[in-house]
């Protein structure tokens, strides 16, 4: 039993670390592919661009409380900087439109169903245990540079763009 055990460990281990493409797929069905490394994530249609993983829930109010500081930074339209959203209470695509619309969100929106692969491959890789809000930023070459759970201001997501960029 203890060898089967440790195979089935083995055997995990190797898999969640070998390299593997996702097409994640946003709210307006428009798809991004990934290539996720052992050490690295490259968001293809983000070539040469600081990439935040924002992590939420819908009706969590220390999430909702992030949503005018990403605004206020995505609103400075740098051509580098790409925010990508998943929701990860489970609103369907439709409610999700319609949450977007409701905040004024300027930033890519993703369902947790369509992409729920990459998700829990974020959850082993980061060793996050689900709480909200939590983030990911990788710098231009895909490296991951800060893993973050909790609030942050404009202010830090400013300081940390510019540090990457």
């Amino acid at each position: 039993m203890k060898k089967l055990f440790l195979l089935l460990y083995i055997v995990s281990t190797i898999f969640l670390f070998a390299d593997e493409t996702f097409t994640l797929q946003t709210i307006e069905d428009k798809n991004i592919t990934v290539n996720v490394k052992k050490d690295s994530i490259v968001f293809n249609e983000y070539n040469n661009s600081v990439v935040i993983l924002f992590f939420f829930g819908h009706n969590c109010k220390a999430c909702l409380h992030e949503i005018p500081s990403l605004k206020k930074l995505m609103d400075k339209k740098y051509k580098d900087l790409k925010l990508l959203a998943f929701d990860i209470h489970g609103y369907d695509k439709e409610d999700l439109k319609k949450f977007k619309d409701e905040h004024n969100i300027n930033y890519t929106l993703l369902p947790r169903k369509e992409n729920m692969k990459f998700i829990k491959l974020i959850k082993v890789k980061a060793n996050w245990r689900g709480a909200l809000p939590f983030f990911i930023v990788f710098d231009k070459k895909g490296d991951p540079k800060l893993a973050y759970r909790g609030a942050l201001s404009y202010e830090k997501f400013e300081k940390i763009y510019n540090r990457l960029k």
